[in-house]
């Protein structure tokens, strides 16, 4: 959708070698879409468009060849009236530093008759007490006047920036000069009439002297270049550097001619933004010849790539600011401030909080779906087991619903009780009151069958505990179906030998070296043995079990 996308960034450039200039760059590409221009006419002494209402037409026209879209964004360049680059206590606010600015301007002739639109920016390589401060200004009245046009004719006025920075910009985004932080080197700019020498770190502006100086056709080029070398001689004496770029922006110095008659204590390099360019200083479309690629100015270039060159700027001034009042501010789209964080609130910018905002509410509308959905998802469960319940609970009173609570007798519950688990009770009464000493049991089952093995060291004491049984139920089918005389063997000895611990002579002493075991039981499995007699005989090391006689009718 064209809603979403990006505002066309045009820029336009009042260029008095040229006139008035129009430009469309593809900033990644580094190519010239599109361009165009037209004569206008520019009061060099008062430093502003001769007229504007001839501006206005003039724009219009070219923005109509070039098919721009209308709503496109439009970034200005115009001429520099004062470029400034100074150091501020850095205590001063806002404000105050406005102030500042305003008063050293009304030494300017220009700012004595008319109020002037100051943007100022503080660089990075400012200072803890001081912040180096680097600013420009034009006529205020005159960039109300452009900004009104603009808007008249359905295009949206994005910035204004002046020529020195646009160009230092231009050659930043060509790499026509190495802008490495460590760098340090000076650029000198000619124009019809200033001379403006400022040295440089990186791309970070130290300082900027302007001289005015006094060129024409009507004196001879000997003249010229003269005025300018000895108008720029003893500044750069001063300022040693790793080299110098010389940068031309009118048709009566070459920047190549002017770096040859110069005298510096580094390497010179030059860059023509004028007449004497012979190959362009970018690359152009096919729509664009060769005559009029090399044609195109430095400035218009800086204010093409303004919008997308801004975060490689350390100086991004824009005199379509806050200093033009009401005019600006009418202009200019309302701020959301949100803490630290201001967001403009264009017709883009809302579109996609809009759409940030929609998608915030669906993904929480899609958590609150999930979490809701798994919770319903358990009580649904929950629920099913609880039908699951009710409806085994409701099986239950259908099946009892002629039983009476009359019915109900404590102690004939109790009775049937023990009758049903009469055998358990009685087994559990003989362990704990009928065993004779010296019998001790090592197994003791009780359920549907019965069955308790034991030990001891004395057959009297076996043949009690199995009367004691039979006595308390004599219908039960109990019978004593193992009894046999185990001897202790060695291994008894070996194993307790091991252990200091271990009295191996007093347990077989107490045991008389013999003991009994046996077994008492009802299960089939143990009464199919019955009749079988075997004697086993113990392996070296093992101990050994001798049957005896059964003695089922023991009484």
């Amino acid at each position: 959708m064209d809603l979403f996308k990006k505002n066309i960034a045009v820029g336009v450039s009042v260029t008095p070698e040229i006139g008035l200039e129009v430009a469309q760059i593809d900033f990644a590409s580094q190519t010239v879409l599109k361009y165009g221009t037209r004569q206008l006419n520019y009061d060099n002494n008062r430093k502003e468009i001769a007229d504007l209402d001839i501006f206005k037409e003039t724009l219009q026209d070219l923005l109509l060849e070039l098919q721009i879209p209308k709503g496109s964004d439009i970034y200005l360049n115009i001429p520099a009236i004062t470029f400034k680059v100074k150091d501020y206590p850095a205590s001063l606010n806002e404000e105050q530093l406005t102030n500042v600015l305003e008063e050293e301007l009304l030494e300017h002739p220009i700012f004595k008759e008319t109020d002037p639109a100051i943007d100022a920016v503080k660089l990075p390589n400012s200072t803890i007490q001081f912040n180096k401060i680097a600013y420009t200004a034009a006529q205020k009245v005159m960039l109300i006047e452009i900004a009104m046009q603009i808007k008249d004719l359905g295009f949206k006025l994005a910035g204004i920036d002046t020529s020195v920075n646009s160009t230092l910009n231009a050659l930043i985004y060509k790499e026509r000069i190495d802008v490495n932080p460590s760098s340090s080197w000076v650029l000198l700019l000619v124009d019809n009439s200033y001379c403006r020498v400022l040295p440089m770190q990186g791309r970070n502006y130290v300082d900027c002297f302007e001289e005015k100086i006094s060129i024409g056709e009507v004196l001879g080029d000997a003249e010229n270049y003269a005025t300018v070398v000895s108008t720029v001689k003893p500044i750069l004496k001063n300022l040693p550097s790793q080299y110098l770029c010389v940068v031309s922006n009118t048709n009566i110095i070459s920047a190549e001619i002017l770096a040859g008659q110069l005298q510096y204590n580094a390497p010179i390099i030059h860059q023509e933004g004028n007449s004497f360019a012979k190959t362009p200083f970018m690359e152009v479309s096919a729509d664009i010849d060769n005559s009029t690629a090399c044609l195109i100015s430095l400035g218009v270039i800086g204010a093409a790539i303004n919008r997308e060159f801004g975060d490689n700027s350390t100086a991004h001034l824009n005199l379509y600011n806050a200093s033009l009042g009401d005019v600006y501010l009418m202009e200019q789209p309302p701020v959301l401030k949100l803490g630290s964080l201001s967001i403009t609130m264009s017709l883009e910018n809302m579109i996609k909080v809009i759409i940030v905002l929609a998608a915030i509410v669906i993904a929480i509308n899609i958590f609150v779906m999930v979490i809701t959905g798994n919770i319903m998802a358990q009580k649904n469960s929950r629920l099913d087991e609880l039908g699951t319940q009710i409806k085994s609970v409701e099986q239950f009173l259908k099946e009892n619903e002629n039983v009476s609570t009359e019915l109900f007798d404590e102690g004939d519950e109790i009775r049937i009780g023990l009758l049903h688990n009469k055998n358990i009770y009685t087994y559990y009464t003989i362990v704990g009151t009928e065993i004779p000493k010296k019998l001790w049991l090592t197994k003791l089952e009780l359920g549907e069958n019965t069955t308790i093995e034991g030990q001891a060291d004395n057959l009297e004491s076996v043949y009690s505990f199995f009367r004691n049984i039979k006595d308390y139920d004599p219908d039960s089918p109990i019978k004593l179906q193992k009894l046999g005389l185990a001897t202790i063997n060695s291994s008894l000895q070996e194993i307790s030998s091991e252990d200091s611990g271990f009295d191996t002579d007093s347990i077989i002493t107490s045991m008389n070296a013999d003991y009994y075991q046996f077994r008492i039981s009802d299960a089939p499995e143990v009464q199919q043995e019955k009749g079988k007699k075997s004697k086993a005989k113990s392996k070296k090391g093992s101990s050994s079990i001798s049957e005896l006689p059964d003695i089922d009718d023991i009484k």
